[in-house]
């Protein structure tokens, strides 16, 4: 059975207006507390679920900021998971960075590490957009990582770009991704931004000091830009995920697909024989259990309603959509019982729900929609 691993790793160097990712400064002595604990941490959970013929085909470390991590505390932390878990010979390793944290050295660590993905954080090629957000990084450094990356030899990697930003326009957006296309990344993660409670950016808006793109444009950049990424020879395969063929992100796949995950670090979920829980979004409190020898756990208290509603909206994110037959195996009921009948009908006469092959599906036009219509369909 495969196991995907997520690390939290919840330091930054400062704080981007529109992040509400758990996160802290960085302090030195608090991130050699942290790996400290972070030990614990895995080998509590190693004890209790390594030995249940499961094997980590997954690691994903984000943040924060985890291109900021002690190169000496990561990799005794991936000895530990190795030493711990049964770990694929054919893992996919996936590390969250911001470009101008990364060289040539970084990367060439990462490979000995056995990081096989690294993850770009470009967001814009923009300047005074990257100001807007509070990134500290420029163009150049976005390009330079990418370039080094290839330099070395990384057949696989990721960027991040978002849209909808305030005072971004169509055009603007069709220049990032000009630019983003012509480093033809393997990977792009395409997401639309949001206003977060108590993040600087939703302070902003608030004010009116910055104002958001109206959702008919924030569609028209949305579609815009899948054309131009599909154009380019990328596959959408969720709403927010493009790749070429092959390239598909196999962690995230597993999310959407409802398999087991652990989370590890202050703030991270897990899913474990059809449980799920999560740690506390405090680095104390983190600290404080695993030093007592306990997991920092909080056990979500939901049942099986609430499971089917999540595979629902997980599922009709992927371009495959959710199988009626896996559905109906995981929760005992057909996936027709959990939908209004109703809107099931308007909807595949609209030509936006798909029926297919065993499968439920949004079409093209369905996914420029995607929240509108889960929202109709659960009852």
């Amino acid at each position: 059975m495969s196991l995907g691993l997520y690390l939290h790793y919840p330091f930054c160097r400062n704080r981007c207006s529109y992040c509400d990712f758990y996160k802290e400064l960085y302090d030195e002595k608090l991130e050699e507390q942290f790996f400290g604990a972070l030990a614990t941490e895995t080998d509590l959970l190693a004890s209790e679920y390594a030995n249940k013929h499961r094997e980590v085909t997954s690691i994903f470390i984000g943040g924060g900021t985890p291109s900021l991590a002690s190169r000496d505390l990561l990799a005794e932390w991936l000895k530990t998971v190795k030493r711990r878990f049964s770990v694929s010979d054919h893992l996919e390793f996936s590390i969250e960075t911001n470009p101008e944290s990364v060289s040539l050295d970084l990367l060439e660590f990462y490979r000995h590490l056995g990081v096989n993905r690294p993850l770009f954080g470009i967001q814009s090629f923009d300047t005074r957009l990257l100001k807007v957000l509070d990134r500290r990084h420029r163009p150049h450094d976005s390009h330079r990582a990418v370039y080094q990356a290839n330099a070395l030899g990384f057949e696989n990697f990721g960027v991040d770009l978002i849209y909808g930003l305030p005072g971004q326009n169509s055009g603007m957006l069709a220049m990032d991704l000009d630019q983003l296309l012509d480093l033809e990344p393997p990977h792009i993660s395409f997401y639309q931004l949001t206003v977060e409670e108590g993040t600087g950016l939703a302070e902003k808006v608030s004010a009116g000091t910055l104002r958001l793109p109206d959702q008919e444009l924030a569609h028209a950049m949305y579609r815009g830009g899948a054309q131009q990424m599909e154009e380019a020879g990328y596959k959408r395969y969720e709403v927010s995920s493009f790749a070429k063929p092959g390239f598909e992100c196999r962690h995230n796949l597993g999310y959407w697909e409802g398999d087991e995950y652990l989370g590890l670090g202050p703030s991270a979920h897990c899913f474990m024989d059809s449980e799920r829980f999560a740690n506390d979004a405090d680095l104390r409190t983190y600290l404080d259990d695993l030093r007592a020898g306990k997991l920092p756990r909080v056990i979500d208290e939901s049942g099986p309603e609430e499971r089917m509603t999540e595979a629902i909206l997980l599922g009709l994110r992927t371009t495959q959509g959710i199988s009626r037959k896996r559905f109906s195996q995981r929760f005992g009921v057909p996936l027709k019982d959990r939908l209004d009948r109703k809107q099931y009908r308007i909807l595949v006469e609209s030509g936006h729900l798909v029926p297919d092959r065993g499968n439920l599906r949004l079409s093209d036009e369905g996914f420029y929609l995607a929240d509108e219509i889960t929202r109709r369909l659960l009852k």
